[in-house]
């Protein structure tokens, strides 16, 4: 399916790995220009010139930490200088950094939290917005978490956040749609890379003695008890998938959409 992004620009935070990386991957090979924003541009440089030789795209790298004020920004304005503009911003970083319970979170972590997830989303969409209302319209896909409608005492932090991060890609949608930007929300499941290189894949390997993907889909099962229909984790390059599409022509109707992508997930 042409997607109908050819020489259209998008910045993607958090680009330099999983599915903001195959995501980076994914509209390059639609013949868009990506800049792909992270804290380390040492290990993002070697990726966007792998992608833009295999693709032929413009794939640039662009250091930008998105929870230092200023910085994310900064990184956005040199994205839209470099290509002329932006018609997109896809945020996927993220981490969930600890699991606690609220006896246990305390207030330097709760801060913690909020740079990472709120205010890096806050910081990239509050730049990029004004380029793509310039460009005449565009998207924004941010990234929340299947658990935002499955609270966990241990996630509390990690689904605090997330939600509101579906909260401001709402109010974002609601805002300017009529201005021609649309904005949603993914919320991946379980996912490891498709190289089966994720941490928790190399882990449950060694624990397993398995192949990596082998190993953290019985690991998903038996360790973690996590009742999913099709029966395994997710891929990063089916979170790019969609993605690409929200991102792209082919979703011109899609707005305010806060979407599950979980393999169908119990909660």
């Amino acid at each position: 399916m042409d997607l109908g992004i050819k020489d259209k620009a998008f910045a993607l935070v958090g680009g330099v790995s999983g599915m903001g990386l195959a995501t980076a991957r994914l509209l390059a090979e639609e013949g868009a220009k990506v800049a792909i924003i992270g804290r380390s541009a040492e290990r993002g440089e070697p990726l966007a010139k792998e992608i833009a030789t295999a693709t032929g795209a413009d794939v640039r790298m662009i250091e930008g930490d998105g929870t230092q004020r200023g910085s994310v920004e900064a990184a956005i304005d040199q994205a839209a200088a470099d290509f002329g503009g932006l018609n997109g911003l896809a945020v996927t970083a993220g981490t969930m950094q600890t699991r606690k319970s609220i006896l246990e979170l305390d207030d330097d972590t709760w801060e913690d939290y909020f740079q990472v997830h709120v205010m890096m989303t806050v910081r990239a969409c509050r730049a990029a917005i004004p380029y793509i209302l310039a460009a005449g319209g565009g998207s924004i896909v941010n990234c929340a978490a299947y658990s935002i409608r499955a609270m966990k005492p241990p996630l509390l932090g990690y689904a605090s956040m997330k939600s509101a991060v579906e909260a401001i890609t709402k109010n974002i949608a609601l805002t300017y749609g009529g201005q021609g930007l649309r904005a949603n929300t993914i919320c991946p499941g379980f996912t490891v890379s498709d190289d089966g290189s994720s941490a928790v894949a190399q882990m449950a390997a060694k624990q397993y003695d398995l192949p990596p993907l082998e190993a953290v889909n019985k690991a998903m099962k038996e360790g973690w008890k996590m009742d999913v229909a099709l029966g395994r984790v997710g891929l990063t390059s089916e979170i790019a998938d969609l993605f690409a599409f929200l991102l792209s022509a082919r979703a011109p109707y899609l707005t305010g959409a806060t979407i599950n992508v979980d393999g169908g997930t119990q909660f």
